[in-house]
């Protein structure tokens, strides 16, 4: 392979540890500034944004309401993220080889098992957004119960994994009442939530707004058979189960319309199916009165619909199998596509993730810690009560890892 070959194959992991490596600079650079909480979290201290954090927080009624929002929807994430997380662990177990993990980071790298790849720019500007957003709720939500902030700034978990923090008075926020303290806990995570779902909306109208343009082109797509009707038209043509059809009557589909348009024919007519490995079955359509009308065929077969362009990526713009056509408008349309997807994938995956009661790291460690205090009110019992949380919900974590699925499959 070619350096040119090399550089280009691996322009995003080489994008990311430059990245990186500037990141790590800036720490060593600056470590008389930076604080170091618990060996592992590296913070920055700084008052950026505490301004304008402090304008927003007057309109205390439209925050209230927002605030308790936030709270019901950190119990029902909670309760909605054990509903799917329990059930797919206990699949992971029972079927590990065809079962694919539940969780996987998102990071600027690809091709890392257990790392959903994302391209760099894509990342940094999604996490940014995310992060400011989220941080900035917690901020205005706690100015506006009269909660002081001390500070806002940004730091590193491990050193490479990047955050950012508003530190509120802590007497302040101790004396605050338990419910004013669970609206605070959960703006954050509610807001990225609510974030996500925006985006997604804007991402799906913009996705339909570039295809009704055709400022995309479509790669071919191929139909995969799944099922064979036996003594059917297919079967009596020879076509067998796992046939990858890639031609319907010697031309290419990039939609399924344009497969089901050509499969339309009267009943008697033929329609030629080519292989991908070039062979070609000529099927003899029917008529089939339990499922047909006197205007449709019937070939019996089963098949879905797959993509034959590749992504680098687990999530692409409109499809994999998409790409925009070479003009400076569409290449633009369908970058800022991506950017909202990848936003409202990471914006979305943020906000619930951060309200389980993970590894003493997110507010869903305090958010259950105050809820249980609704119902213990022994100090000693409530913080054991918390701790056995927080150790179930991050071993189901892990188990939900690649690390899960290498462990059940030895099991």
């Amino acid at each position: 392979m070619s350096l040119a070959a090399f550089l280009y194959a691996n322009e995003n992991n080489l994008l990311a540890l430059a990245v990186f490596a500037i990141v790590i600079l800036f720490v060593l650079w600056n470590r008389k500034k930076f604080a170091v909480e618990g060996k592992i979290i590296f913070i920055y201290r700084t008052k950026l944004g505490l301004k304008i954090m402090q304008k927003l927080s007057k309109y205390k009624r439209i925050i209230n309401i927002y605030a308790i929002i936030g709270v019901i929807a950190a119990v029902a994430s909670i309760v909605f993220m054990l509903y799917l997380l329990v059930p797919y662990l206990n699949l992971m177990i029972s079927h590990p080889s065809s079962t694919p993990a539940g969780l996987e980071l998102v990071l600027p790298v690809s091709g890392v098992p257990g790392i959903v790849g994302v391209p760099i720019f894509y990342w940094l500007i999604a996490l940014i957004v995310v992060v400011a957003l989220h941080e900035g709720s917690h901020g205005i939500v706690a100015l506006s119960k009269k909660i002081k902030l001390k500070s806002s700034g940004f730091g590193f978990f491990l050193a490479f994994l990047p955050l950012a923090f508003v530190e509120p008075n802590q007497k302040q926020f101790d004396k605050a009442s338990r419910f004013d303290r669970l609206k605070v806990l959960a703006a954050g995570s509610f807001t990225n939530i609510i974030l996500g779902v925006l985006f997604l909306i804007v991402y799906i109208l913009l996705s339909n707004y570039i295809v009704a343009i055709h400022a995309v082109s479509f790669a071919p797509l191929a139909l995969q058979i799944v099922g064979v009707v036996p003594g059917g038209p297919a079967a009596n043509a020879n076509l067998t189960v796992n046939t990858t059809i890639t031609q319907i009557n010697g031309q290419q589909f990039s939609t399924p319309q344009q497969a089901e348009s050509e499969l339309s024919v009267i009943p008697g007519q033929y329609v030629n199916l080519t292989a991908s490995s070039g062979a070609t079955y000529p099927i003899k359509t029917t008529y089939n009165a339990s499922i047909n009308t006197t205007n449709h065929s019937y070939i019996g077969i089963y098949g879905e619909f797959v993509e034959t362009g590749s992504s680098q990526f687990l999530i692409a713009p409109i499809s994999q199998n998409a790409s925009p056509n070479n003009n400076i408008p569409s290449q633009t349309l369908y970058w800022f596509d991506g950017l909202f997807l990848w936003i409202a994938f990471i914006s979305l995956g943020l906000g619930l993730a951060n309200f389980l009661p993970i590894f003493y790291i997110t507010d869903g460690c305090k958010i259950i810690n105050e809820l249980l205090g609704y119902f213990i009110r022994d100090k000693k019992l409530l913080w054991k009560t918390t701790n056995a949380f927080i150790i179930f919900f991050s071993v189901l974590f892990i188990f939900l890892t690649p690390l899960g699925t290498l462990l059940f499959s030895h099991i």
